[in-house]
């Protein structure tokens, strides 16, 4: 097969029209990974996001959340708002591996690996919406991880904002969903419970990339050891980042696992991060 070039078959991946497209495009590339080569061309600006094409866009007060889970439509607007999350994560990933040049060859491969388990958690969920009547694009959606991505083109202050800031709240936040879905009758609750299982391995090994090209950044910043978890809060009070209502508590089992330091962990909890509450 003929070597291709890996950064056109991203962006083109980014620039999608469809879900459907950008998952068989991930897919793609994933399948083909070592068949591509590091071209050198122009870091090209993002523009519309895939989701825009068949979502409307809201203000992040207005998207229905799925507070309870008892008829098909609360089901509905769980599954979408946790959906366009991992449906907005593949981006973050394709992206992640875009915009920054002149890394090593693994570095490219570990966020293309995220793409693609991105990939499955999205057609999971949207299996489970379909199931019940429903598809992606059927209720407002937000831009807020688009627009986060979109305004941080630091490659350190990617890795802490992205997969150890706004992915690490996954884990927190899983736990109080399946929670929530354990305490329905509903005919999905199952099948919805394995796929948050699934989810939450995923993730746990998303953050563990982000921990070790966090540090590998560090290394190569000269950033030393004892100065990483402060440098790493400070990315994150930065670009104002705030946990959602959801993270009553941190998950400290998972974000340990994941490489979290004890002194990271306890400056998170110090540090001012409640929700903004966005409108």
């Amino acid at each position: 097969m003929e070597s291709k070039a890996l950064f056109e078959a991203i962006f083109s991946a980014l620039n999608a029209k469809s879900a459907q497209e950008k998952c068989q495009r991930v897919q793609e590339i994933w399948k083909n990974f070592q068949h591509f080569t590091l071209e050198n061309s122009t870091i090209l600006p993002l523009g519309t996001p895939t989701f825009a094409h068949f979502c409307q866009i809201v203000p992040p007060k207005k998207v229905p959340q799925g507070k309870y889970l008892k008829t098909d439509l609360n089901a509905a607007h769980l599954l979408h708002s946790i959906a366009h999350i991992e449906f907005s994560a593949i981006d973050l990933a394709l992206d992640c591996a875009y915009r920054f040049r002149g890394l090593p060859k693994h570095y490219y491969y570990d966020w293309l690996e995220v793409a693609q388990e991105e990939v499955k958690h999205f057609l999971a969920l949207e299996n489970l919406l379909h199931s019940i009547g429903f598809k992606y694009g059927d209720f407002g959606v937000h831009t807020l991880l688009f627009d986060s991505m979109r305004n941080c083109n630091t490659l350190l202050d990617r890795i802490a904002l992205i997969p150890r800031g706004m992915e690490a709240v996954g884990l927190d936040v899983n736990p109080f969903l399946c929670a929530k879905v354990s305490n329905s009758t509903h005919r999905i609750k199952d099948e919805l419970l394995s796929v948050l299982e699934m989810i939450l391995n995923d993730e746990i090994s998303h953050v563990t990339k982000g921990n070790i090209w966090f540090n590998a950044i560090c290394d190569r910043e000269k950033i030393p050891q004892n100065a990483r978890p402060r440098t790493y809060v400070e990315i994150l009070k930065h670009y104002n980042f705030s946990f959602p209502k959801a993270n009553a508590r941190l998950n400290t089992q998972a974000r340990l696992q994941a490489g979290f330091t004890k002194e990271e962990l306890t400056l998170l909890q110090n540090a001012a991060f409640a929700s903004k509450n966005p409108k």
